[in-house]
């Protein structure tokens, strides 16, 4: 499958979304947010651990 080149600029833009959300989170200390937070960024993880392995 061909990627695109803006694949790589989504994930990061992506990740960068949830370590705002994170640290809006932190910063009210709103307990769902920050999991929900927590689970976006791992989410993300996730989906660039098979990006990257080239699968």
């Amino acid at each position: 499958m061909r990627r695109s080149r803006f694949e790589p600029a989504g994930w990061i833009m992506f990740t960068i979304s949830g370590v705002v959300f994170l640290a809006a989170a932190l910063r009210d200390g709103d307990q769902l947010v920050f999991w929900g937070s927590v689970t976006w960024l791992v989410g993300v993880g996730f989906f660039l651990s098979g990006y990257f392995s080239g699968r």
